[in-house]
């Protein structure tokens, strides 16, 4: 079985029709586990709807917690879960019909090589729509996204996995943890521990229709464009980012270094004594040496600038 992990928080405009898209797919063995974090207009009254009309599919998840937050959310509704697999659902897009079936097929098939003790992650395709659900024109070579990288040198500083297009099993979310603050977000956490102590895999086959909208929380970014890397340059939070993947590392070294293998805790190690280098050209060729780059000249040359 696969448990659907539904996050929602004010999400009255379009949740029906993403709830309506899920209960579409062509595989069944599936349930809805949402839970909303104390949203302001119609989203619960909606969510109740839909649970008293299909009981055996929607699970509507009511706690104390006020989670602020899309990562937290997310991983305070992952502790709830209990099937063999997950899959992340954000409120405002839609499914293709097959996206479960595919996902699995796929999960079922590097689990049989890996075995299910092992940590797997899968993550899809999308295409962009508009909030009517008008397919846009977009360059995929113009996200982040379109080049993976899923090395976990690589991803301990840039993420390339988008979370409502992944499935993990439960040997990967089980080890996920409690949130905490130094957990960037929930499918990054997630893209590095399957990366540092299982599998990972990209499959390229577009599952979802990715909704832009006036109130999207993360939206699609043309990461090339020359107005995003001015800005990210002008940005003075771009400088401080180092010091948030150096944070997210420690957290993972804390919580796993038993579970590690043997490379990824040496490249963990080796990225970690990077920052306590007082030599500028030092850090720089340090990053360089264990890979521990972004996806692109550009970003590399912002990255070796601010280390």
């Amino acid at each position: 079985m696969v448990d659907v992990l539904l996050a929602t928080f004010n999400g009255e405009k379009f949740i029906s029709e993403q709830i309506d898209s899920v209960l579409r797919q062509t595989y069944q063995n599936f349930r809805i586990l949402i839970r909303d974090d104390n949203s302001q207009d119609r989203t619960v009254e909606i969510i109740k709807t839909y649970r008293a009309k299909y009981p055996d599919k929607i699970v509507f998840i009511s706690d104390d917690v006020k989670c602020g937050s899309s990562a937290s959310n997310f991983m305070q509704l992952t502790r709830y879960a209990v099937s063999d697999y997950v899959m992340y659902c954000d409120q405002d897009d839609f499914w293709m019909p097959d996206k479960i079936e595919v996902t699995l097929n796929k999960m079922m098939e590097l689990e049989k090589k890996a075995g299910s003790d092992k940590p797997v992650l899968v993550f899809a395709d999308y295409k962009m729509a508009d909030q009517n659900l008008n397919e846009m024109e977009y360059r995929m070579k113009s996200n982040q996204v379109s080049a993976c990288h899923l090395e976990f040198n690589r991803l301990l500083v840039q993420n390339y996995v988008t979370g409502c297009l992944m499935m993990a099993n439960k040997a990967l979310y089980s080890m996920m943890g409690e949130y905490h603050k130094d957990i960037l977000m929930h499918d990054w956490w997630a893209a590095l521990l399957a990366s540092s102590m299982g599998v990972i895999y990209h499959l390229p086959k577009t599952v979802m229709l990715y909704r832009q909208h006036e109130d999207n929380v993360v939206g699609a970014v043309n990461v090339r464009s020359l107005r995003y890397r001015l800005g990210k340059v002008l940005d003075r939070n771009t400088r401080n980012m180092k010091y948030l993947y150096e944070k997210q590392a420690r957290l993972i070294l804390s919580r796993h270094a038993k579970s590690l293998s043997d490379e990824s805790l040496r490249q963990l190690e080796d990225f970690l004594v990077i920052y306590g280098y007082r030599s500028k050209w030092k850090r720089m060729s340090a990053l360089k040496k264990g890979n521990y780059l972004k996806s692109d000249r550009v970003r590399q040359l912002g990255q070796l600038w601010y280390i």
